[in-house]
């Protein structure tokens, strides 16, 4: 018989039944939901079927949020070049990165992971650029407790190349040294990857295509075919600066989407990171695919890449999820503070209030939108029978929340770290009391202290790369 455990006397989160919150408990065994309890009647049959129970006193409980477009390797490189736009910004971020070693990977997973629980965040879709270390980084997923969609990246075509940027012989060739993704290669690893973590309770593998320009015709062929052959759900970047957006439609009749659209590549397991540069006239197919689009409003203010039209998808029924990007663009893991943004930003191009997206939307799209990125719609995001038992305990007694009966609203304008007391993840307490549970937080940054003057080293001779060439691209005429 599956472990039962009863979380009792809490305020319950429930996505489509309004702003308040409803007074009642949460049976769990196993891995999932398996009763929500609303009266005072399905309280006591439900508390006499558990084993153990929780007295949530004082406290909400909520579906754990779900973290839409992430980089785990990003998180050993706070306070690195974060001040200019994407491009450049990208060639710094690729030149730490290839200095991280499967260690120093592990230790990003678990730092991230530990931020992100902290958080209130119980999944993630890691878009992970280091295919080489994809071991290194799944095991440690595997030991965060987390729940992870893992999208290994597959990519064969530059920036600069994609870009036109005119750049010295001896600029470009040191850039173009860098591995590119092969599409024999880049099918081996994913089917080699399904075969060995197809099944398992936490970590789903997802296609990772860096980004659709940045792929060749027989890398977008690797996509289709498995995600048509096996089912895999896709995820990748999309017109995320005007320049991106300008150079497709300059490449392609109608522009990347359409692009894609005549490539087969529109599809409801497909989700899209930042889409800033969408025109009107590209969120139709979207939204006729069922594509999920996931808003990074952080990263986007921070690289000074734009603002996605958000209200605008929302209108013509585009799926939306939310992310948090890297750490070194886009700041804290932090969704709480993501759904704040979501929640402000549209209002400085909308003159009506009564058309300004919603607390209940912007908390949609950080659990059930967030999920269906992930590949999991309809398992998760929820607090319903038959969900993953994904959950957190928000104390509302911390002074951010105190002073008024918590709502949706209440919750998605004032919630943060410092309420969340407990999470669980896949029905086992991965953080109780505010301490990690599910690995030793204290060991991590530990290491990750020991290792940080030795990565930045590493690096030096790829920043200096990045220093020669960032002024060719900032100097490009888009």
């Amino acid at each position: 018989m599956a472990a039962s455990l009863y979380i009792a006397n809490a305020r319950l989160v429930r996505l489509g039944v309004g702003d308040a919150l409803s007074p009642g408990g949460v049976l769990v065994e196993g891995d999932s939901i398996a009763a929500v309890a609303l009266t005072p009647r399905e309280e006591a049959e439900t508390r006499a079927r558990a084993r153990e129970v929780v007295d949530a006193a004082g406290m909400v409980l909520m579906p754990g949020l779900v973290n839409g477009h992430y980089h785990s390797y990003s998180t050993l490189l706070k306070g690195t070049q974060n001040s200019l736009p994407l491009e450049p910004w990208a060639l710094y971020t690729a030149a730490y990165g290839r200095a991280l070693g499967a260690e120093a990977i592990r230790l990003a997973v678990l730092l991230g992971a530990a931020e992100m629980l902290r958080n209130g965040i119980t999944a993630c879709l890691d878009h992970f650029p280091h295919t080489r270390h994809v071991e290194a980084a799944l095991t440690a997923h595997e030991a965060s407790g987390m729940r992870v969609a893992f999208a290994p990246f597959m990519h064969d075509v530059f920036d600069h190349e994609f870009l036109e940027i005119a750049l010295p012989p001896a600029i470009r060739a040191e850039l173009e040294a860098a591995p590119r993704s092969d599409a024999a290669g880049a099918e081996r690893m994913y089917r080699d990857l399904v075969g060995r973590w197809r099944g398992h309770r936490r970590v789903t593998i997802v296609l990772g295509p860096n980004a659709f320009q940045r792929c060749s015709r027989s890398l977008t062929d690797v996509w289709r075919r498995l995600g048509d052959e096996l089912g895999l759900a896709a995820h990748t970047h999309l017109v995320e600066t005007e320049a991106q957006a300008e150079r497709g439609r300059a490449l392609w009749p109608g522009g990347t989407v359409a692009e894609m659209e005549r490539r087969g590549l529109l599809t409801e397991r497909l989700s899209l990171a930042h889409g800033i540069w969408l025109a009107p006239d590209e969120a139709e197919p979207l939204a006729r695919h069922g594509v999920t689009v996931v808003h990074n409003p952080a990263s986007n203010l921070m690289l000074g890449s734009g603002r996605l039209a958000l209200a605008a998808m929302l209108e013509r029924g585009v799926p939306l999820a939310l992310g948090t990007d890297s750490s070194n663009s886009g700041g804290p893991h932090d969704l709480f503070e993501v759904m704040r943004l979501a929640l402000m930003l549209p209002r400085l191009e909308m003159r009506d209030p009564r058309a300004w997206p919603g607390p209940r939307q912007v908390l949609a799209m950080a659990t059930t939108g967030s999920a269906r990125a992930l590949g999991l719609g309809g398992f998760l995001g929820r607090i319903e029978r038959g969900q993953r038992a994904d959950l957190v305990l928000i104390d509302t007694g911390r002074a951010a929340l105190a002073g008024a009966p918590v709502t949706v609203p209440h919750l998605v304008q004032h919630g943060g770290a410092d309420a969340v007391a407990a999470v669980m993840v896949d029905g086992a307490w991965v953080l109780r009391d505010r301490r990690i549970l599910a690995f030793d937080e204290r060991a991590v940054l530990e290491r990750v202290a020991a290792i940080s003057t030795e990565l930045f080293a590493d690096a030096r001779p790829g920043i200096q790369l990045a220093e020669a060439a960032a002024p060719y691209f900032l100097r490009q005429a888009w």
